[in-house]
């Protein structure tokens, strides 16, 4: 893997010859034109150049990689049943770039089922979901349909769903609740062949579950990965600006993570990871299809990164500034 350089390469003099090719994202069925302004963005350097635009042009974010279900090497033409009853438990653990995942239920009266993770049951009367074969117990996600016009936020409670519904449906699946189906669809039963889309991304744990809001434009202000001009504009525990002059489009607030772990909060803000930016550990905003059309706000690419002080963790997908083409 490319160790990710975090050295300016737009000054005020013009722009760097050399491309870096950066790993950011459009989520599915969206389309450079669908987002105005992000096509070729000009940098402009904010505050500390007096808004002088630098002539930079920054470059396009390319498209997700596409996600192939798990060939389960079932005969042409196999029902799913027969699917399941030939590999068992099989789930696929990987987690789709564009975020994009089709929805199915299951639990609610007549069907209530112990979860895997334990505590309340699959009754349908919480906004419960399986997906723990990519997601830890407990972990909250936000999900919402691709105009971003409903959203609901759920809890991972349970394994599945099988590969093989996943290798018939074409697309990773969130099985949820039929609050959650309600929330989103005003149904409360989704089959897989039906493909109701969703995006989903991890949120921090002092989210409410239950419906929730994407605003039209939002820009994270206030938080990790969010737009400043000086420390004071970054209001949470240890918040400083990574500048506009040293090559953060509009600023980025962020704080130091030596130990490796980044705070969340709970509304319209991307889940964090730590990462090595601006030559040390700190925290960035993960990369959230939920709320981004490119998952990052203008400016920023989302790229992979390992985990900057534990390399036995997985990458993190976080948002990272764009540098000139």
């Amino acid at each position: 893997m490319r160790t990710p350089s975090f050295v300016v390469v737009c000054l005020l003099v013009g722009c760097d010859v050399s491309p870096r090719v950066i790993d950011s994202r459009y989520d599915a069925g969206v389309s450079p034109s669908d987002a105005p302004g992000l096509d070729a963005p000009s940098f402009d350097g904010g505050g500390d150049d007096g808004g002088a635009d630098t002539g930079c042009v920054l470059q396009d974010p390319s498209t997700p990689a596409a996600w192939v279900p798990v060939d389960t090497a079932g005969p042409a033409g196999e029902s799913v049943s027969a699917c399941l009853s030939r590999v068992g438990s099989l789930t696929d653990v990987r987690l789709p770039e564009s975020q994009r995942y089709d929805v199915t239920t299951f639990g609610g009266p007549g069907d209530e089922q112990p979860v895997a993770c334990g505590g309340m049951d699959a009754d349908g009367t919480w906004y419960y979901a399986a997906n723990r074969q990519r997601f830890a117990c407990g972990q909250r996600v936000r999900l919402v349909t691709p105009d971003r016009g409903e959203c609901v936020v759920v809890q991972v409670a349970d394994l599945g769903p099988n590969a093989c519904v996943e290798e018939a449906s074409g697309l990773p699946i969130w099985d949820v609740s039929p609050l959650a189906a309600q929330e989103l669809f005003g149904v409360t039963s989704v089959g897989y062949s039906e493909h109701r889309a969703v995006l989903g991304a991890p949120v921090g744990s002092a989210n409410g579950l239950g419906p929730c809001s994407v605003p039209a434009a939002p820009d994270l202000a206030g938080f990790i990965g969010g737009p400043c001009s000086s420390d004071s504009d970054c209001s949470f525990t240890g918040g400083a600006c990574l500048r506009a002059s040293a090559g953060f489009p509009s600023g980025y607030c962020t704080v130091a993570c030596p130990t490796g772990s980044c705070p969340d909060r709970a509304g319209s803000f991307a889940f964090t990871g730590c990462a090595e930016m601006g030559g040390a550990p700190n925290c960035a905003a993960r990369c959230d299809y939920t709320l981004f059309a490119t998952g990052c706000r203008a400016g920023y690419g989302c790229e992979e990164v390992p985990h900057p002080t534990n390399p036995s963790l997985p990458d993190r997908r976080v948002c990272l500034a764009l540098e000139c083409s």
